[in-house]
């Protein structure tokens, strides 16, 4: 069981930083470094929210406080990007609601000592059911409304468009032309670190940020889970 989550401390957002420019060596030296002051703090983060969301808009949420569950690898796969550094210099945090994690409509938190980022969004297997479902105005209709609330309220970014071009037969001048391109669909954006981060209360300062993706979150599970 993970202990309760009282904040990250500073000596982990420190690490982080200092992961941007070290290597495997500096890594293995400092490795309970990481473990106490990353790996612990994250696991007892990542049960909090789970609970936290479990208990509000998101009820079959899951939740799973290890690496390779809702907490990514934190080296980098350079098989295909020898360039890159070896490891993240931020924490990657999947929560998901659905029986397949690969596909599951998920939310997200990216937590880096610049600041925490947060999503909402779901692959796109099915992509002629996608097309269907947002073709039709009582369904595709209010997905595309909660991306506009919550545009006015976020700098939001929409990721996911892999056309140029609408679809055919779907024609060009689409009133949700941008949403028929899409291959995959997420929906994020960034926020500032608060002071927060050092304290229990940044769980609940988290929820409240991804609390703003409610409709879009039940608009995925309704449609794609």
């Amino acid at each position: 069981m993970s202990k309760e989550f009282a904040g990250f401390p500073a000596a982990g957002l420190e690490f982080l930083a200092e992961l941007r420019t070290s290597d495997k060596v500096w890594f293995d030296e400092h490795r309970k470094a990481y473990t106490d002051h990353v790996v612990a703090p994250t696991k007892a983060f990542v049960a909090s929210i789970g609970e936290r969301l479990a208990d509000g808009f998101a009820p079959a949420i899951v939740a799973q406080p290890k690496t390779n569950g809702s907490i990514a690898p934190i080296n980098n796969d350079l098989r295909f990007s020898p360039d890159k550094s070896p490891y993240k210099d931020h924490l990657l945090l999947r929560f998901w609601e659905g029986p397949n994690k690969k596909t599951a409509p998920t939310l997200m938190i990216r937590l880096s000592p610049d600041g925490v980022g947060f999503a909402t969004g779901a692959m796109l297997p099915d992509l002629d059911r996608w097309r269907m479902l947002i073709d039709q105005d009582s369904i595709g209709g209010p997905l595309s409304d909660a991306l506009d609330v919550l545009g006015e309220k976020r700098d939001l970014d929409l990721a996911g468009k892999g056309y140029k071009k609408v679809p055919k037969p779907y024609a060009q001048d689409h009133q949700r032309a941008g949403l028929l391109r899409h291959k995959t669909i997420q929906a994020r954006f960034p926020e500032p670190l608060p002071e927060a981060v050092h304290t229990a209360g940044f769980a609940d300062w988290c929820v409240e940020q991804l609390d703003d993706c409610a409709d879009i979150h039940h608009w995925l599970v309704e449609n794609l889970a």
